[in-house]
């Protein structure tokens, strides 16, 4: 079984920016959103911008804020929608930076598990 779903459709994407919180800091924002029907599921979407680079380094930066996601996928409480958005040089930054950031906003957000 997947770790998580992802969000596809347009209107998921707008009811978790219009009704949702978002939280930042220099790397990523992330949005989130209770899920009200489904309490044990968890939807994400990463998000590039395409200020940030061509398709190839978009992608990669998609799949390293993915990795970074799924490293941490145990300790996010289930039930919400997710929305992580990349920002300035997150390509630059390490991996464990990147972890670290992401684990950062989640715990502000209170997602993480005790």
């Amino acid at each position: 079984m997947k770790a998580f779903q992802s969000l596809k459709k347009n209107w998921e994407f707008q009811e978790v920016f219009k009704k949702g919180q978002s939280y930042y800091n220099a790397w990523l924002v992330l949005y989130v959103c209770p899920l009200p029907e489904q309490a044990s599921q968890l939807k994400v979407a990463f998000c590039v911008g395409k200020k940030l680079g061509t398709a190839v380094r978009r992608n990669r930066i998609k799949r390293k804020m993915k990795h970074a996601f799924l490293a941490l996928k145990d300790q996010v409480k289930s039930g919400y929608k997710l929305i992580i958005i990349a920002r300035g040089r997150v390509e630059e930054q390490e991996y464990a930076r990147l972890c670290r950031s992401l684990q950062e906003l989640i715990n502000q957000a209170g997602l993480l598990r005790s």
